[in-house]
């Protein structure tokens, strides 16, 4: 009974790793998935617990487990999250350091497109009726300055 305990917690163990090395994007999924794991660890290890004379706290060793389980995982995550992003914040920072400074005046300048507005008299085309209206036609593309 016991070894099929510890197969069970080592399976239960196998799946907290996968899931934890899985990894989350956000603050509150970070914090959700260290809960679950925490929460999952700390039920496994309330239900191998001492369960007193015929199984009388079992329940109660599984509840409380679960809850500071995931109680003690959800901060574990929030803190893993936290870290990771501040050591993406720092090779951010570290990368716009190396970065060669930009001079503004190498870089070239847009000159807009050029266009016209186009008065069109109101026609009939078969069936169809155009009013009078006004068609904006561009002359010239935006294109980039060619350097002096």
């Amino acid at each position: 009974m016991i070894a099929d305990l510890f197969k069970r917690a080592a399976a239960i163990g196998g799946l907290i790793c996968a899931l934890t090395l899985n990894g989350c994007s956000t603050f509150r999924k970070s914090e959700g998935l260290g809960a679950a794991v925490g929460g999952g660890t700390g039920m496994a290890i309330g239900a191998i617990a001492d369960p007193g004379q015929n199984g009388e706290y079992r329940t109660r060793n599984i509840i409380i487990g679960g809850a500071l389980g995931a109680m003690a995982g959800a901060v574990t995550g929030s803190m893993i999250h936290s870290s990771k992003e501040k050591a993406k914040a720092e090779v951010f920072k570290a990368g716009q350091a190396s970065a060669p400074p930009i001079d503004p005046n190498e870089q070239p300048k847009l000159v807009a497109a050029q266009w016209r507005a186009e008065v069109v008299e109101a026609k009939r085309i078969g069936n169809r009726f155009i009013p009078k209206h006004v068609e904006y036609v561009i002359t010239d593309p935006a294109r980039w300055q060619e350097p002096e």
